[in-house]
């Protein structure tokens, strides 16, 4: 517990000149050497990285999905941490997690733009083919997540009744931005090529 007070203590010290890039991948080492819990320490320690990159200001939002690199570079993640265990190797370690910032966000910035240019797509099409249901409000709810249903357009204010949610979710799918699935007991719509393109590699 007092390393992990510690850890605790330095992430959140202000008065410190290292970078903070630096510091994260600092951190990210040293809660892996704690190991606070008896499971999910990597998962657990791949979000803290993203949570201190928010904490620090270099992101708006936490979006940046370190993960997928560390994921893709497995062995070199664990190799490398073990050299600073055992022989203090902090250069390559930390070299491999400013690598992780620049190739995560090269990715991330290519994926929302992607987003912002099919958001773009897809308003013209429902001006176009679905002109009398069209409203910015529920372009934003389509992208808001990838699926839709019912309940989503009534408890947001954009239709008042099941009724006019089905209209309005039925024509998007007679036109093709979404497709419906059955789950469970009840319908939901998935936004097609937002799916898509979140699927992609």
């Amino acid at each position: 517990m007092k390393k992990l007070n510690n850890w605790i203590s330095v992430a959140n010290s202000k008065s410190d000149k290292i970078d903070p890039l630096i510091k994260m991948a600092i951190l990210h080492y040293q809660f892996e050497a704690i190991h606070p819990f008896e499971d999910g320490n990597g998962r657990a320690g791949r979000v803290v990285n993203v949570l201190l990159l928010f904490a620090y200001g270099l992101l708006d939002d936490p979006v940046l999905y370190l993960s997928k690199y560390i994921n893709e570079h497995k062995s070199e993640y664990y190799r490398l941490l073990l050299e600073v265990t055992k022989s203090k190797n902090w250069e390559k370690w930390l070299l491999y997690m400013l690598r992780a910032v620049e190739e995560t966000s090269k990715y991330t910035l290519k994926k929302v733009l992607n987003i912002m240019e099919l958001f773009e797509e897809t308003k013209e099409k429902m001006q176009k083919d679905a002109y009398e249901i069209y409203r910015f409000e529920l372009l934003e709810i389509l992208f808001s997540q990838v699926y839709c249903k019912y309940s989503i357009l009534i408890e947001s204010g954009i239709v008042s009744s099941r009724n006019t949610a089905s209209k309005y979710l039925n024509k998007l799918e007679e036109i093709g931005i979404l497709e419906r699935e059955k789950i469970g007991k009840e319908f939901v719509f998935k936004n097609i090529a937002l799916y898509e393109l979140l699927k992609e590699g």
